[in-house]
């Protein structure tokens, strides 16, 4: 990921390419006493590497929706509202290769939204039972390039369409996961997805068992092991963290990046690289030193904490589940905060993860850096200026609605904005070249 030096990016603005729906329902409506509106969330989509190859968007159930022409039920609404909070922000274009998948209801499927989306780049989830029309009709959206997914397909599917097939496995133990898997295979399903992979094991056995894709926050687990070293090259990083938060001078921390050759060679193939845009080649670690000043190394280096060992795909997916936690934690406050204020967003954002990466308490991997009194507070006590900022991007990953309702009327931000800043933030996340 050479490219994780886009660390000003431009703003990201949604572009509108349907008209504004009208609105049906109040604003004002309540849940438990709170604001509540369109919350879009994310679950990442993985290969059997790793390798996050897409994600699954939601919306929240039951919220007050706008409403567009021919909608009959409130499933149908919801649907709409998520296609065009996709479409509107520009996220299948933005996303590239990426996989979109969305779970839709059945009368759905005629909707003229889908076909603004990629087809060849969007996994439509669909339940198991349909009727005759639904199913003529999803076999349609295949024919035009479309990924049907069958949700947890029952043993006996009495319309036949072609598609891959998602397995929830936490209603099944290691056995009968097996079977599910195995019964899908031999109804020539195309490739198996596990969802609900949160553990480690599950996700050992999903492999043991070929599954191709897997949903779930494995990633993002606290792999804990009793006198677990650190990776010597992360211990570098980590004494570099400390030097540039103090402050030293170049001299000092170009004396210390020069005992790693490997930090030496991508610092300076960062600072040489596009995404920072010079216009003459920076020769030495000295030069590139004073062209990032200590702000923008700082950034540098926490995210060159999740990718400096090679081989490690955990690594790098909780990297790029954490940058997309920054930005939106950084997005959703920055706004809102002091110009000195706000740098330390980002990195309250991306060190939440920091136990997760080095399979240590939070505490105790805290104690091996150097980190501002506000940024402490956020992580070890949830207090603090950017708490709220990031407690409300933890909760949109968790799809905890009345959290996320509570925390945006806490920030002072509108259903839309939050919406806005969650894709943004996905969107710039996929700026950063692996």
């Amino acid at each position: 990921m050479h490219d994780i030096g886009q660390l000003s990016p431009r703003p990201l603005t949604a572009t509108a390419k349907t008209p504004s729906p009208s609105p049906v329902g109040s604003e004002d409506s309540v849940l438990d006493g709170l604001p509540i509106g369109r919350f879009i969330t994310r679950l990442p989509l993985l290969d059997a590497d790793c390798r996050i190859v897409g994600y699954e968007l939601q919306i929240r159930p039951q919220a007050p929706l706008p409403v567009l022409p021919g909608a009959t039920s409130p499933n149908q609404i919801q649907d709409e509202a998520l296609l065009t909070t996709v479409i509107d922000l520009d996220y299948q274009q933005a996303l590239g290769d990426k996989l979109t998948l969305l779970s839709l209801d059945a009368a759905t499927l005629g909707n003229p939204l889908l076909q603004m989306l990629k087809p060849e780049r969007t996994l439509l989830l669909l339940p198991a039972g349909c009727s005759r029309e639904a199913a003529d009709q999803a076999a349609a959206l295949a024919r035009q390039g479309f990924g049907l997914v069958w949700d947890d397909m029952a043993e006996a599917q009495p319309i036949q369409v072609p598609g891959h097939v998602r397995i929830d496995t936490r209603q099944h133990n290691a056995m009968s996961l097996g079977h599910r898997a195995i019964t899908a295979r031999q109804r020539d399903a195309g490739k198996l997805i596990a969802a609900h992979v949160d553990t480690a094991e599950t996700l050992e056995a999903c492999k043991r068992l070929s599954f191709d894709l897997v949903q779930g926050y494995f990633f993002s687990q606290t792999l804990a092991t009793p006198g677990r070293e650190l990776q010597a090259g992360r211990l570098v990083i980590m004494d570099l963290l400390n030097l540039v938060m103090g402050h030293a001078d170049f001299p000092a921390i170009e004396a210390r990046f020069k005992q790693d050759a490997a930090l030496s060679y991508k610092l300076l193939r960062f600072i040489n690289s596009p995404a920072v845009g010079l216009r003459y080649p920076i020769k030495s670690i000295g030069q590139a030193l004073v062209m990032l000043g200590h702000d923008q190394l700082y950034r540098w280096l926490t995210l060159l904490l999740f990718t400096h060992t090679q081989g490690d795909p955990r690594s790098r997916a909780l990297l790029r589940h954490a940058v997309v936690r920054a930005r939106l934690t950084e997005t959703l406050g920055e706004q809102r905060l002091s110009r000195e204020e706000r740098g330390g967003l980002f990195i309250a954002g991306i060190l939440s993860m920091l136990d997760a990466l080095l399979g240590l308490p939070l505490a105790e991997a805290l104690d091996r850096l150097k980190l501002p009194d506000t940024v402490v507070a956020a992580l070890s006590t949830g207090t603090g200026p950017y708490a709220v900022y990031l407690q409300l991007a933890q909760a949109c990953e968790q799809f905890d609605q009345t959290r996320i309702a509570r925390l945006s009327t806490q920030a002072g931000l509108t259903p839309d904005a939050v919406n806005l800043a969650h894709v943004n933030a996905l969107i710039w996340s996929e700026g950063l070249e692996d």
